[in-house]
């Protein structure tokens, strides 16, 4: 059952990927990758390219009955790419590496056809974080193995325009880049398409240099939580496997304070991201899933305009299709984002974001070596 696995399992990280979680990240480290077969050498590559389309509005300054902005939204669209590879040392050790964006931030009313009143106090911010991932994996046993490895978290050169009502223009931050680690273990049994596998990743502190033409020079902190995750599949029946995930982080201890903000510039809270969906195989070539995602909603109120969202619920569908040494993966997802009450510094006091959502969709490039 083992090729019914690798399979299926394509698809469930792609999906989950394609959903938004908590803080500011955008995509989560999946070791899915270390697991698939490879070719004739042991190898296997692949490449993704994830779109994600964001319609966040509220009823002050993007879009709920504005007739300045019908089609506005706070948040700009994204796009990302992906790639990760791997190679077996031989029959018990594999190493890879993965780069991937895992964070973003990117707002930009001023860009959307926002409330005409509120122009030059309205933020705009150009904010991503990718990460460099290597890694290894030994299995103890046929049933037991372990990873390991060392990530890197880069912060590329940003731009925050977020302080137009103090009368300052935009902070311009460098970016810079610290190592975290990950680890982990995991329990399979083959017979019965089984995988449990818990990792962990570390926090990593970023002190970014900032300039403020209207404040001079200082630091710019940011940071990234540590992360639990728990990730299973099992095969239910034949050609079908059940499989989920939950990812928690603790973003209330790791905030974003741009110079010269005083306080934290964010208000980020604890998240918990829950996965569960049934990966099904069709054909020899062919297989399809469909999976719900969903983290729950916490505190309606915000102070910053980096918490527009509060929790989210969605719905991923996904195919995979094989042939030779190569596959083809895609998804889409559709989630609802949870409402949040924000407010602000004069003059745009009280605004409520509701009934926002997202859709993205991703195609993924698989090749065995």
């Amino acid at each position: 059952m083992k090729n019914k696995i690798l399979f299926a399992t394509g698809i469930t990280m792609l999906s989950s990927s394609l959903a938004i979680a908590g803080g500011w990240e955008s995509s989560a480290l999946s070791t899915s990758f270390l697991y698939e077969k490879g070719g004739e050498n042991g190898g296997y590559a692949e490449v993704a390219f994830g779109s994600r389309d964001y319609e966040i509005t509220d009823t002050a300054v993007a879009g709920q009955g504005l007739p300045s902005a019908p089609d506005s939204s706070a948040v700009k669209d994204q796009n990302s790419t992906s790639i990760s590879v791997k190679y077996n040392i031989n029959d018990d050790i594999t190493v890879g590496f993965s780069r991937y964006m895992q964070g973003s931030i990117q707002l930009d009313y001023s860009g959307a056809g926002a409330n005409a009143a509120f122009i030059g106090v309205l933020p705009v911010v150009d904010l991503t974080l990718n990460a460099n991932v290597i890694m290894g994996k030994y299995d103890i046993n046929e049933n037991i193995s372990v990873l390991a490895g060392v990530k890197q978290t880069v912060v590329e050169d940003a731009t925050a325009d977020i302080f137009g009502s103090a009368g300052l223009p935009l902070s311009s931050v460098d970016g810079d880049s610290e190592i975290g680690y990950v680890y982990g273990a995991a329990y399979s049994r083959d017979d019965i398409a089984l995988r449990v596998e818990l990792s962990m990743e570390t926090s990593t502190d970023l002190s970014l240099a900032t300039t403020n033409a209207g404040a001079g020079s200082g630091t710019t902190t940011a940071s990234t939580p540590d992360y639990m995750n728990l990730y299973f599949q099992s095969g239910i029946a034949e050609d079908t496997l059940a499989f989920g995930s939950i990812r928690k982080a603790n973003w209330s201890e790791n905030q974003i304070r741009v110079f010269p903000d005083p306080t934290n510039t964010s208000s980020f809270t604890d998240s918990t991201t829950y996965n569960l969906g049934i990966g099904r195989k069709f054909t020899d070539n062919f297989s399809g899933s469909i999976s719900y995602s969903t983290e729950p909603e916490g505190d309606a109120d915000s102070d910053t305009h980096l918490t527009i969202t509060n929790g989210y619920k969605g719905i991923t569908i996904g195919g995979k299709y094989t042939m030779d040494n190569m596959s083809i993966t895609a998804g889409y997802n559709y989630t609802k984002l949870g409402d949040v009450t924000l407010t602000s510094a004069p003059p745009i006091g009280v605004s409520n974001f509701t009934d926002n959502t997202v859709t993205g969709f991703g195609v993924r490039l698989g090749f065995s070596f």
